[in-house]
């Protein structure tokens, strides 16, 4: 009998630890992407559910290479940028700087792409994220295209 009560008291420790594990990992399995999914910045406006807020992010005309681009940012309270960048997916351009008109108040941005031989060129603006409440800040990773 007291072998059944030890066994038993182990099986449901093993469960308590898997549950707790699952539930960490449901958690966070999307915290650094867009929760509802990747969303494509080339036409549209995307809003990323990060650190329990929101923040949207557009381009002010369609992404062109070789050319001044403008972003628009909308921040949910207590939401800060960190740092920002644009990265190539399918060719190598290294970092490319997102700048910040106003850093006390970073609602537009402004950067430039480069251009290479192919027709479409696919990029990921990335972001680092705090809160107040946040310690280490949370990357955020957001697509778009841009042709020739």
């Amino acid at each position: 009998m007291n072998r059944i009560i030890k066994k038993g008291r182990i099986l449901v420790f093993i469960s308590a630890v898997i549950a707790v594990i699952l539930g960490i990992y449901l958690a966070n399995v999307n915290d650094t992407l867009n929760a509802g999914g990747e969303c494509d910045i080339t036409r549209n406006t995307c809003k990323i559910n990060v650190l329990n807020s929101q923040i949207s992010v557009k381009f002010e005309q369609p992404p062109i290479t070789e050319e001044e681009l403008f972003l628009e940012f909308e921040f949910g309270k207590g939401i800060m940028i960190e740092q920002a960048w644009i990265e190539g997916v399918n060719m190598y351009m290294g970092k490319t700087p997102v700048l910040f008109e106003d850093s006390s108040k970073p609602q537009r941005a402004v950067t430039f792409l480069g251009s290479c031989n192919l027709s479409q060129m696919q990029w990921r603006l990335h972001l680092n994220v705090k809160t107040d409440d946040s310690q280490m800040p949370t990357s955020v990773s957001v697509p778009f295209s841009t042709f020739r």
